[in-house]
């Protein structure tokens, strides 16, 4: 239904020319949300769309995040990505995944991009499914007992609405998760808003999240790259893959939508 070709010999796929996503059946959608869990990354280049367009098409994902602020030119549903020659930098230049601390954090991440730099602008994923696999059996026992806390950070303060991070709440998630759509099991922690592991002494938890974090950057085999084109659209699965964007575009121009779907409570190994 959804032919597509892969983009690494472990995840990440690239639908084939002709699908236009905006003519897809409710069939065809269901499809497509069980292939982004499975593949954790989805390309889909030539999709000519609106952002009122691209906004009905992402509810037809699930329950969106809600804009934070109202916007007389961005749709509900959708939050603009953008750079250009007065930017001095780009929200997501380290691992994460998007908005880990809530209490439902996001499934699908879909982002369409209008305008591109001529060359960079680059983004990375990496599947965490790899990166908990390559750990050893008792390390990762150890690490299907624990939880860990996920605080709000600057950017996600913008993107909630709320006036100062205190009045935002931390979430606190299995440090493995299950994907319930497949069974696979998938490291939960990013350098993004993962602050602490619970029950652990200050010290214990500081050294073994740096572990982790060292863990995952190491983790090269388990990573692809994403080149961007205009009106090229990559969803991605935030439980099973984090992301990295690539500044090195400056000072050129790039502008986008993104629109985020609200995944379940992390499920523990």
């Amino acid at each position: 239904m959804l032919k597509n070709q892969p983009l690494s010999p472990h995840f990440g796929a690239e639908l084939n020319a002709g699908i236009e996503l905006l003519r897809c059946s409710d069939e065809t959608i269901e499809a497509l949300k069980l292939l982004v869990a499975k593949e954790g990354v989805i390309v889909a280049r030539n999709q000519s769309m609106t952002p009122a367009e691209q906004a009905a098409f992402a509810a037809r994902l699930g329950e969106l995040f809600p804009r934070p602020k109202p916007s007389e030119t961005v749709p509900e549903g959708l939050i603009q990505i953008k750079a250009d020659e007065r930017s001095k930098g780009a929200a997501g230049t380290v691992w994460h995944t998007d908005v880990s601390s809530e209490a439902r954090p996001p499934s699908i991440s879909m982002l369409r991009m209008e305008v591109v730099p001529p060359v960079g602008g680059d983004t990375l994923f990496m599947d965490m499914r790899q990166v908990f696999s390559n750990l050893s059996a008792k390390m990762q026992d150890l690490l299907k007992k624990l939880t860990a806390r996920h605080d709000p950070v600057g950017h996600y303060l913008y993107l909630s609405g709320q006036k100062a991070l205190n009045e935002l709440p931390s979430g606190h998630h299995p440090i493995v998760r299950q994907i319930p759509e497949t069974g696979d099991l998938a490291l939960y922690v990013n350098e993004g808003f993962t602050r602490s592991i619970d029950g652990l002494a200050e010290s214990e938890s500081r050294f073994l999240l740096r572990f982790l974090f060292e863990t995952i950057r190491a983790n090269v085999p388990a990573q692809i790259r994403v080149k961007w084109q205009p009106h090229t659209i990559v969803f991605w699965d935030n439980r099973l893959v984090q992301h990295h964007a690539v500044f090195d575009y400056f000072p050129h121009r790039r502008l986008g939508y993104r629109a985020t779907v609200r995944g379940e409570a992390p499920i523990a190994a």
